[in-house]
């Protein structure tokens, strides 16, 4: 009886221990920056944002700047900067339609509607939470 009490018992300290966020905060290689931007559609630097499929890279904030992309039923905003790779001059993505590729030798290449490397990586893509109110984005964190 003891041993099933244990067992239990450990189980639940496991099962409530994790939360569904956890992995964007375990990535060794991106520490967090703070990040709260507006970005407002009407401007025409932003207004492709306005349509799915689009994708834009804003620079200056976090760690390399930011992409966003409207997926066609969201908007999703992730780190500029390769997921799988300590940061240097070679970890900055370079935004290619929906895709963001890694500047460093092995060329990961990221699906932005997912966040996720289309070959075999450890890390998704950091991302950034994103709230919209009419025609304002606010990416933040």
């Amino acid at each position: 009886m003891k041993k099933l009490f244990a067992f239990v018992s450990i189980f639940f300290l496991l099962l409530t221990s994790c939360s569904k966020e956890d992995w964007n905060s375990r990535n060794p290689y991106l520490p967090d920056y703070a990040v709260n931007v507006q970005l407002n559609t009407n401007l025409p630097l932003y207004n492709k944002l306005e349509y799915a499929g689009n994708a834009v890279y804003v620079g200056g904030y976090g760690i390399n700047g930011f992409i966003v992309i409207n997926t066609g039923t969201s908007v999703r905003a992730f780190e500029a900067t390769c997921a799988n790779h300590g940061i240097s001059g070679c970890s900055k993505l370079t935004l290619n339609g929906v895709e963001a590729k890694c500047g460093c030798s092995d060329g990961l290449i990221y699906n932005l509607f997912l966040g996720l490397a289309t070959t075999d990586a450890q890390f998704p893509l950091k991302e950034y939470r994103v709230s919209k109110n009419g025609n304002i984005l606010t990416i933040y964190n």
